[in-house]
């Protein structure tokens, strides 16, 4: 609707007129895009700072990953934007024909059932009016002179300059995104205080571990990633996919002489006291993740 509307003033305009009534339309709609994904974006990573383990070390380099898919189709809208914006139809908006408006009477058009292929994207060549050189608006810094078009005209760019043009376009909103993005990031870092995340999920017991909270830890990841394949498994099958894995025993068991070197955990489901110890650290494990 709103390249719609633009492209209707833009039609009546003079040729002079045409760019500024082009980005004014354009430019409230960029802003609301880049304000959605930065939005987005913080989601994604206060996310990523509460769950360190599922989402890796670096909080903002995971939150950019899930948010690349909704930046593309931003991309390309961008382009069927402005195709819509300066010839009344694109790929999506189709324009089938015109009547007459008569006072007090009722008008129908006919709608064809088939409508031929609308041209590629990539062949569309931009109005030389919406040619414009500023780094700050378009993304187009000073050309030298032979290489900037007459832009006071109707004429169709060149294929150079309209992807110039489309380039442009494309590097101000992702400069424009980057600069949200960042400002989100600052924000939700100074509030997690600058604390290093993987630091504090790993205090799960606070200042005074016991000796052997390291080795529990990889234990609870090594079960809670047999447990997300099937959560059902348990006996005799849960211990062979724990052998599967190398999983290391408690530090606690070995310590008392309960787990001897080289003992499997299939061997140790076989011992009635070590049985119950494993069912009691699958449960802690489950209750953990």
């Amino acid at each position: 609707m709103s390249a719609m509307s633009a492209h209707d003033e833009i039609e009546v305009a003079p040729v002079n007129r045409k760019p500024s009534v082009f980005y004014r339309h354009l430019a409230p709609l960029r802003k609301d895009f880049v304000s959605l994904l930065a939005d987005s974006y913080r989601r994604y990573f206060k996310l990523a700072l509460a769950h360190p383990r599922q989402t890796g070390r670096d909080p903002d380099h995971w939150a950019s990953d899930q948010l690349q898919p909704d930046v593309g189709s931003v991309l390309e809208w961008i382009h069927n934007w402005y195709i819509l914006a300066c010839d009344g139809e694109n790929q999506y908006v189709r324009h089938m024909g015109t009547t007459p408006l008569v006072p007090g009477q009722t008008v129908s058009l006919s709608i064809p059932t088939i409508i031929p292929p609308f041209p590629p994207p990539t062949s569309w060549r931009a109005p030389a009016w919406l040619f414009e050189i500023s780094l700050a608006l378009v993304g187009i810094g000073l050309l030298k002179e032979q290489h900037v078009p007459v832009r006071d005209s109707e004429e169709r760019l060149g294929e150079a300059h309209t992807r110039l043009l489309l380039k442009g376009a494309r590097r101000v909103f992702l400069w424009d995104l980057g600069a949200a993005i960042k400002r989100v990031r600052d924000e939700e870092t100074a509030a997690a205080g600058a604390i290093r995340v993987e630091a504090v999920s790993g205090q799960r017991r606070g200042p005074n571990k016991r000796k052997g909270w390291e080795q529990r830890l990889k234990l609870y990841d090594v079960i809670q990633t047999v447990l997300s394949a099937n959560p059902n498994l348990q006996g005799m099958k849960f211990c062979a996919e724990l052998d599967k894995r190398h999983a290391q025993p408690l530090w606690d068991w070995m310590k008392s002489g309960e787990w001897q070197a080289g003992l499997t955990w299939k061997e140790a489901w076989g011992k009635t006291n070590l049985r119950r110890k494993i069912r009691r650290v699958r449960q802690e494990a489950q209750k953990g993740s």
